[in-house]
């Protein structure tokens, strides 16, 4: 008999263990996850300080492309899709170079599937098309495809 008051006693006592045990694994998964989360971003921040700061790589919007004229800066349209692995490798080019960039310059990512006007308004005929205008509208050069940095930078100095 005293053998099962001892059973029950301890079955009494497993919701609090396991308590504990859910508790210390908290903590610790807690503390591992927010060491992870910083290291990521900080491995993070200087690309996503440079979007913020320069805000020169935008989504093309009919306000974007105003306020771009307005300011007087360069344009660059960049004719994008979501399911373009050669766009997607341009993408994140264009991201790895943003510091290169001059201030005056802004780069309006345009969606290629859906943006009729803007493809037409520049005849833009195939994805990963690159046009950089001058601050009066005017096209300075084409590109089409990815590694165009180097020469983008040397026509814009």
């Amino acid at each position: 008999m005293k053998h099962k008051k001892n059973i029950k006693k301890s079955f009494k006592l497993i919701p609090f263990v396991l308590l504990i045990i859910f508790l210390v694994g908290m903590l610790f998964f807690k503390d591992g996850f927010n060491k992870f989360e910083s290291q990521t971003n900080a491995s993070e921040s200087p690309q996503a300080k440079i979007l913020h700061d320069r805000i020169n790589y935008k989504d093309y919007s009919e306000q974007n492309l105003l306020s771009s004229e307005k300011t007087g800066r360069t344009l660059l349209f960049f004719a994008a899709t979501t399911w373009c692995s050669n766009c997607i490798a341009l993408d994140k080019e264009i991201k790895a170079h943003l510091n290169e960039l001059p201030k005056d310059v802004t780069i309006l990512k345009v969606d290629y599937d859906n943006d009729k006007k803007m493809k037409a308004k520049y005849g833009v005929t195939v994805q990963t098309t690159l046009v950089l205008l001058d601050s009066n509208g005017r096209e300075i050069k084409r590109w089409i495809g990815t590694s165009f940095f180097d020469d983008l930078l040397s026509n814009l100095k």
